[in-house]
């Protein structure tokens, strides 16, 4: 049977060599356990680190070790710890061969090393990221609001054209242009959901509202819209679903006209329908499913998942149609609802989209909530005939300016103080009376929110009560909400219609 000591000299021995010196540098014994030496050569001519050798027998210490030591002997490599120990007038020199454990510890350390810099990797690519979205963000933001001025100009210029004498083919033009206007003023809302969307800036706001209201809306648009073509319109509902419900109504509509907006792109003829049936009811919660459905060209199963992405078209007959927004829209926006959106497809055939939402209602409803979503005439009989309103116009924008200046004039109620510059606002406002402002956010030298602000606390001449309207081509909703919470009254944003604008006007003046 082997003994522990032979298992300790088989093991141990083999790893460690012991070689005796004397002071001369010449070797005198070794064990020879894994490097041949020979008897009577010098140790330095063995390899370049012994040249230590001397200097180690000048110094006072008895033993000298060395860590991590590389010796190369008829081509084979070692790493070692070598131990220098004298003994009177001899060394002893103690080899330890650890080439196995300075391997594994060196593969180690490389593996955690790279572990270390794949992680600095991800979180600098992360960084990259994120640096790219908060730039993307950015430039869509000053995009659209660089873009927002010049269509206000266009769609109120356009407005003044309609009312103007036009012979038929004018009056044809000016329809065209209308509808152009309409959908540049979409794609530019769109761009600003994506944008807001992927910032987190989006929040949904749930008030309670008519949902079948909702429904004959979208079912009498879009039955105008395929009236006398090949396509049809057809749109059924649950009886059993609730009439009104808490949700964030702007959104909705929004899902359900992309989506079918998106169906009429894509078919020529047949059948589009808009379908919403009722899951379940449980207390106060309702679970509806949207679907949308049409006879269209289909969609190839490879690209199911990439028409969710923002700026992502497919092709129909060779041509590619919209901007590749209205289904990455509906994305996020079903997410924000707590829900996703599925996709069933045949080429060919036609395509349908489909989502659950689960809603709240109201079990007792005493009263049903004004429903604001029908566009109003501007009701100028609220304002004294004889009577012409003071109004400071607070605009750096010239096309702006003069499409104002001209449909402010032509309602004969208005008289019209023009200022272009922020500092000089506070000056006209204290030397001059007025019974409203129309109060650009966006103005050199000072912003019109920080002019509120400073009007808003003037202590004198009833000047903090005046109403103020800000106009600003910045949509984001807390932007808004800080501009009101500075004084503002209310806020138009840009593009806007004149008929929104003077409706807002006629609320706030006496």
């Amino acid at each position: 049977m082997t003994s522990l000591k032979q298992y300790k000299e088989q093991y141990i021995n083999q790893n460690i060599q012991f070689v005796l010196i004397d002071q001369e540098g010449t070797i005198l014994e070794s064990d020879q356990t894994f490097i041949e030496l020979n008897l009577g050569d010098y140790i330095y001519e063995l390899h370049p680190f012994f040249a230590t050798y001397s200097a180690f027998l000048d110094i006072s210490d008895e033993t000298m070790t060395y860590n991590c030591v590389h010796l190369e002997f008829n081509e084979k490599e070692f790493i070692t710890d070598v131990k220098m120990m004298k003994k009177g007038k001899l060394v002893l020199l103690v080899i330890y061969n650890l080439t196995g454990h300075y391997n594994s510890y060196q593969q180690i350390a490389q593996a955690r090393n790279e572990s270390i810099i794949n992680s600095e990797l991800v979180v600098l690519k992360n960084l990259e990221l994120e640096e790219r979205e908060r730039f993307k963000n950015a430039f869509i933001r000053n995009f659209s609001h660089e873009l927002r001025n010049p269509l206000t100009s266009i769609i109120s210029i356009t407005k003044l054209l309609e009312g103007s004498k036009l012979n038929n083919e004018q009056s044809q033009m000016v329809d065209f242009l209308k509808e152009s206007n309409t959908n540049l003023k979409l794609l530019l809302d769109d761009i600003m959901s994506i944008s807001m969307i992927a910032s987190g800036k989006l929040q949904l706001r749930n008030k309670i509202f008519s949902l079948i209201s909702l429904l004959e809306l979208i079912d009498f648009t879009y039955r105008s819209k395929t009236n006398g073509g090949a396509i049809r319109f057809k749109m059924d509902y649950d009886k059993k679903i609730p009439e009104f419900i808490e949700g964030d109504r702007l959104r909705v509509f929004q899902v359900l006209t992309n989506l079918l907006d998106n169906a009429l792109k894509f078919t020529e003829e047949g059948t589009i329908t808009l379908n919403v049936s009722l899951n379940q009811k449980r207390a106060n919660k309702v679970s509806l499913r949207f679907e949308v459905s049409d006879t269209g060209v289909g969609i190839p199963s490879e690209k199911t998942n990439a028409i969710f992405e923002s700026f992502i078209q497919l092709e129909s007959e060779g041509k590619k149609e919209g901007a590749g927004l209205g289904l990455s829209i509906v994305k996020g926006l079903v997410g924000l609802m707590g829900s996703e959106v599925h996709v069933k497809s045949e080429l060919g055939k036609g395509t349908t989209f489909y989502f659950d939402i689960t809603l709240t209602y109201a079990l007792d409803l005493a009263s049903k909530p004004i429903d604001r979503a029908k566009k109003k005439n501007p009701d100028i009989s609220k304002l004294k005939a004889d009577k012409k309103y003071k109004v400071l116009l607070v605009e750096d924008d010239e096309r702006t300016q003069m499409v104002l200046f001209k449909t402010l004039m032509d309602t004969n109620f208005f008289y019209i103080d023009l200022v272009n510059d922020g500092a000089l606002v506070f000056e006209t406002v204290i030397n001059n009376s007025y019974d409203i402002i129309l109060m650009d956010v966006d103005l050199p030298n000072v912003s019109g929110d920080q002019i509120t602000k400073l009007i808003r606390e003037f202590p004198f001449k009833n000047i903090k009560k005046i109403p103020i309207i800000g106009v600003t081509a910045n949509v984001f909703e807390e932007s808004i909400e800080d501009y009101l919470s500075l004084g503002m009254n209310a806020v138009v944003t840009k593009p806007f219609d004149f008929d929104e604008l003077l409706n807002t006007m006629v609320k706030f003046l006496k």
